[in-house]
């Protein structure tokens, strides 16, 4: 059975920060981006702030809200991590004796719920799809002043609960609360560094005609690009076409930015390129973009 523990963390603009580079550039998680132990994650709409336990990496994958954790020395387990509006926790520990629907597949009833501090903690019968029938459970729930919770459910094997739970606990413990806040996932983006040796590219296809455009955007400032039309799409800013070079410049303030592309070619106009990041994409007017790393530039 793979060692891993799945941190799910349903907690709305959840964000990373690297505390070697200051409160000021926290940044929301990257999908497909790899964390190391020790990040801290920063849940803005929740107030809340823990971090990666250590001895752990962790990634999210791509258009999921469970953030992968896999380690190779606590065994198996699984770790889920749930935000929720404040509640008193006497209250809550009289409801998980009953047994509560935490989602509409998941139910939990607690065997000896005990309160300390701001954490209420018990071990679990858990009914649901994400518990085995031979697993054992831990669930624990931490308020902060803020007016938010967060839950954490640990799902492990016999042999790994008490390090698996261990971990869901400390990963509360650790946890901090704060005002809440709902900032823009592109507050203070970097244009100039997002583009800097990026291939940007695109392909267009309309009955009659079809257009690939690459632009590699070099460190130094300069650009080199490729224009292939066919059919009725060489109608469309025809003197824009082949091989093409000359340098570039971008402007921007949070999603938006202009990009300013000025040509070596005699007779070429300047261009000046609306861009736009919208639900992780990179867009053109209407026109989804893609960017990887450049082709054409020195390094």
């Amino acid at each position: 059975m793979r060692n891993a523990i799945l941190l799910t963390i349903i907690l709305i603009a959840v964000v990373v920060f690297n505390p070697a580079l200051g409160q000021a550039n926290k940044k929301r998680i990257q999908p497909g981006r790899m964390y190391n132990a020790q990040d801290t994650l920063f849940a803005p709409s929740y107030g809340f702030t823990s971090y990666v336990p250590a001895g752990w990496i962790g990634t999210l994958p791509r258009e999921s809200e469970v953030f992968l954790l896999t380690t190779g020395s606590n065994g198996f387990g699984e770790i889920f991590v749930f935000g929720r509006a404040a509640t008193d926790l006497n209250q809550l520990s009289e409801l998980w004796k009953q047994g509560v629907d935490v989602t509409e597949t998941l139910r939990l009833k607690a065997i000896d719920p005990k309160i300390s501090g701001q954490i209420l903690q018990s071990e679990v019968v858990a009914d649901g799809n994400f518990v085995g029938n031979k697993s054992r459970a831990f669930a624990a729930t931490k308020c902060g002043n803020q007016g938010t919770c967060i839950t954490v459910l640990a799902v492990a094997t016999e042999g790994s609960y008490e390090s698996i739970a261990g971990a869901a606990l400390e990963f509360l413990e650790k946890g901090t609360f704060e005002v809440p806040s709902f900032p823009s996932p592109y507050e203070n983006f970097d244009w100039q560094k997002f583009l800097a040796n990026k291939l940007m590219i695109t392909y267009d296809e309309v009955l009659g005609g079809a257009r690939q455009t690459q632009i590699n955007l070099c460190e130094n400032g300069t650009f080199s690009a490729n224009v292939k039309k066919k059919g009725i799409m060489r109608k469309t800013n025809p003197e824009y076409k082949n091989r093409m070079s000359g340098n570039w410049t971008v402007m921007g303030e949070g999603p938006e930015a202009i990009l300013n592309l000025t040509f070596t070619k005699k007779g070429l106009s300047p261009l000046t390129v609306p861009l736009t990041l919208r639900d992780e994409g990179l867009y053109v007017g209407d026109e989804r973009y893609y960017a990887s790393e450049a082709t054409e530039c020195n390094r």
